[in-house]
């Protein structure tokens, strides 16, 4: 996890992947937040509690506290026993929070997932009701519930991103990035839709960014908020190949997995989006990418 200070608040990052890695740059270019890297073992429970109470003892007397849950290696194809374990840790650092509370506000941010939460729903509004229909879903879900549980805490945010792509040195890229890094390659990508398939893609930097403002300088009263982040406009695999081919300009080659396991459609109204969120449109957020593969960042 990360420790990133900025002025009158002190930030913990529990996650440095996609999501997470854009947060940390956000903070750091936006609110100029000066960070150190702190170990916490997810394997072995012993070793955490003596890890917490060393980052309690590294943090500033009188700062605000936002703790930023952006971990876990769960993914559609994760197990209810996955998300199980998952969910435990994620009370552990929930159970941190609260220990931090005393003389002090703590706020809580946690990233949830709009896909687990409205697989196979369309025109989903702010007033849709989650409905998982896998045990990764369920497993988001519950971990909402959790955070709703700590009423302890001063803000609980909850953010359900989309489809999200971006630039990152991990394994998880999503499908935008998979096809602009492996047209540069001459690498294939493989791809567990079909063509036909709707999807709401999200730069992962526009939700770094959001994050960031929230955590470093919030500007609402302590309460419990979700915010959905997309981009209220859909496309198919098929249109985010063809405007990858465009930008790349570069052979694709592809393989369309026979027996695909995410063909499911899933689109939101523009309607059911923060005011104050701004999503990148995509082909401006495919010539980034192609841009930061190109320079090998992505």
């Amino acid at each position: 996890m990360r420790i990133l200070q900025v002025e009158g608040a002190s930030v913990l990052l529990f996650g440095l992947g996609l999501i997470g890695s854009a947060v940390d740059r956000a903070l750091r270019l936006r609110f100029r937040a000066q960070g150190c890297d702190r170990p916490y073992d997810w394997h072995d429970a012993d070793l955490r509690r003596a890890q917490a109470a060393a980052i309690r003892l590294a943090l500033r007397d009188g700062d605000r506290i936002a703790v930023v849950w952006t971990s876990g290696q769960s993914g559609f194809g994760s197990t209810e026993a996955d998300m199980g374990r998952e969910t435990a840790l994620l009370a552990e650092v929930i159970g941190m929070a609260e220990t931090l509370r005393r003389g002090r506000q703590v706020d809580f941010h946690m990233i949830s997932s709009a896909g687990g939460l409205f697989e196979s729903r369309t025109h989903c509004s702010a007033e849709s009701r989650p409905r998982p229909l896998r045990p990764y879903g369920l497993g988001k879900l519950r971990q909402e519930q959790a955070l709703a549980r700590a009423e302890g805490l001063d803000r609980r945010y909850v953010y359900r991103p989309s489809s999200v792509y971006g630039a990152t040195r991990s394994k998880r890229v999503g499908l935008v990035t998979a096809l602009v890094t492996n047209a540069l390659t001459g690498r294939t990508t493989r791809i567990f839709g079909n063509p036909n398939t709707l999807r709401d893609y999200v730069l992962s930097d526009d939700i770094g960014h959001y994050i960031a403002g929230k955590a470093a300088a919030p500007d609402e009263p302590p309460g419990e908020r979700t915010f959905l982040l997309a981009r209220g406009r859909s496309a198919s695999v098929f249109e985010v190949i063809e405007r990858v081919r465009e930008r790349v300009e570069r052979p694709l080659l592809l393989q369309f997995d026979p027996h695909p396991s995410n063909v499911r459609d899933m689109s939101f109204l523009p309607s059911a989006l923060p005011r104050d969120w701004h999503a990148t449109p995509l082909v401006a957020g495919i010539s980034r990418i192609a841009t930061m593969a190109r320079s090998g960042i992505a």
